[in-house]
């Protein structure tokens, strides 16, 4: 009789698989049914705006914030009797909460292990850290005012007081000017507190209560795992594991203008840095790595700065391409070193960390959006150059790609020239030509159109672009060619983004307008600073 049973419940269970199946499927096919409303609604749509200590948030950023500061004080106070224990929930709570942003020292390692945004990893970091600093505030206002004397002659107060000391620099130090003014100083110093901080925590934690430091070992055993892998990963991919020897960046001048924007001597300079990788490695569009070279100035040791990866290739790659527009920090001492060989180039010792990032598939779109602002054009052009290659080798779907760039003066499109003009080139299979490039000079031109190079396809605009006309003329598809008498079913539009704030909310307010008729909005990981 068991048998039976046995049998019914295979058979009934083999039945249900087939319907679940069959359900997903369902699903899958129409989940733009879903995804319309919600992006429509809730993750497009910015409720509350750039500020200088808050913002900007989606609608559904608010509701995922509000949602988790109710549970948070729930927790806290929900039934609680004396202030003893509110103030012993608010600690433990303070150390559940401590795991995530405790968990790692590099958010990018974080955030590829998660497989989620660089920027959404850095908005649950904020979240969770402000809300430790709010937990651990309301734990010490709760325990100083239930009543016994607190005496720094006692270590357990001593150490009490370094943790909660180091808390307060931390939150004065997270301020945006703080940043601002210096971010690897911010950085180092902001590492250094971080380890103060947990060194008195743990001296401070009860004995008798095991569970509070459970948490905290837990986070501490995930930031060793979250150390370890990565290193692990960094001497592998910089070939110090098989002697192969370190890369070398490769510096060079890109283009020197003469406006003044940007650099010492008011010049608008790009450098161009070929990384020598001592082993092929993969790289896929959008993705970006962090440089440390040491060699370039007095504290060059203590700073990385992240750099999306220009090149791209369907393989593995023995060097590295990088466009590099220089500002401050790192990108300010290789700028020095260029100028001392203006004809020639430099070579320094080198160290990276990465691929990081999420690559954006480009493979389903039937036409694509591309829009850039300022040094944005970096993220970009390795998404042009893997759909141009799509469609020469008909991997892909895409049939026409056109590359919006909005830049400040003339003198920072001619600094790309180089790079876009590979760009044409490669579309050239068959007379395809997909690739329409359309660069808006705000200022400095002297004629309202005229075109870049000797190529029909490259135009200089005055002025800056109508974003409305371009996503109501590209989602039309009548740009696209098509055969008579053939049924041909307009595919979709992808709208790829890599600009300033202001414009990407712009975007993100007509995009909403257009998602009925299959326009997709895709922020890239890299989106430059305005």
């Amino acid at each position: 009789m068991d048998a039976l049973i046995f049998y019914a419940i295979a058979a009934g269970g083999i039945f249900a698989l087939f319907f679940l199946v069959r359900f997903l499927v369902f699903l899958s096919n129409r989940t733009h049914l879903f995804t319309i409303p919600v992006s429509r609604h809730f993750t497009l749509p910015v409720l509350v705006a750039q500020h200088r200590f808050l913002g900007p948030w989606t609608r559904a950023e608010v509701f995922l914030y509000i949602t988790y500061i109710v549970i948070n004080i729930f927790l806290v106070f929900f039934r609680a009797g004396a202030m003893t224990d509110i103030s012993r929930r608010a600690g433990t709570l303070a150390l559940i909460n401590l795991i995530f942003p405790l968990s790692t020292i590099h958010i990018s390692s974080l955030a590829d292990l998660l497989g989620i945004y660089l920027q959404t990893c850095q908005k649950i970091h904020r979240a969770t850290s402000w809300m430790v600093i709010v937990l651990i505030s309301v734990h010490i206002v709760m325990s100083l005012a239930k009543g016994p004397q607190f005496l720094l002659s006692e270590s357990r107060n001593l150490y009490t007081t370094i943790g909660a000391g180091s808390l307060g620099a931390l939150t004065l130090l997270s301020l945006p000017l703080c940043r601002r003014w210096s971010y690897e100083v911010f950085l180092r110093g902001h590492q250094a507190l971080v380890g103060l901080f947990v060194y008195g925590v743990w001296r401070h934690l009860p004995i008798r209560d095991r569970l509070p430091g459970v948490y905290l070992t837990v986070a501490l055993a995930l930031l060793g795992l979250n150390l370890v892998v990565p290193l692990l990963f960094f001497l592998y991919r910089n070939g110090l594991l098989a002697g192969r020897g370190a890369p070398r960046a490769i510096l060079s001048y890109a283009y020197q203008g003469a406006t003044k924007e940007g650099g010492d001597d008011g010049t608008v300079s790009a450098i161009r840095v070929r990384l020598s990788l001592p082993r092929p490695l993969k790289v896929d569009a959008g993705q970006y790595i962090n440089l440390w070279i040491p060699g370039v100035g007095l504290g060059a040791w203590t700073q990385t700065h992240p750099f999306a990866v220009t090149s791209w290739s369907r393989g593995n790659q023995n060097t590295f391409e990088l466009l590099v527009w220089p500002r401050q920090g790192l990108s300010k001492d290789l700028l020095r070193h260029v100028q001392a060989v203006p004809d020639s180039s430099i070579s320094f010792l080198a160290l990276f960390s990465g691929p990081h990032g999420i690559s954006e598939d480009v493979s389903h779109c039937e036409s694509a959006l591309v829009v850039a602002s300022g040094v944005g054009i970096a993220a970009v052009i390795p998404y042009v150059k893997k759909m141009i290659y799509g469609y020469n080798t008909c991997t892909s779907q895409v049939r026409r790609v056109h590359l919006v760039w909005q830049v400040e003066s003339k003198d920072v499109a001619i600094s790309a020239q180089e790079q876009l003009n590979r760009l044409l080139e490669d579309d050239t299979v068959d007379d395809g030509y997909i690739l329409h490039i359309s660069i808006y000079v705000e200022r400095g031109l002297k004629r309202d159109q005229q075109q870049l190079g000797k190529h029909k396809r490259a135009c200089l605009y005055q002025g800056v672009p109508h974003y409305e006309s371009l996503v109501a003329l590209e989602s039309s598809g009548e740009l696209i060619e098509r055969l008579p008498n053939i049924r041909d079913e307009q595919g979709q539009l992808q709208v790829l983004v890599s600009t300033t704030d202001t414009i990407r909310f712009r975007l993100r307010e007509i995009v909403r307008q257009y998602l009925h008729e299959r326009v997709k909005l895709s922020e890239l990981e890299y989106q430059p600073r305005g």
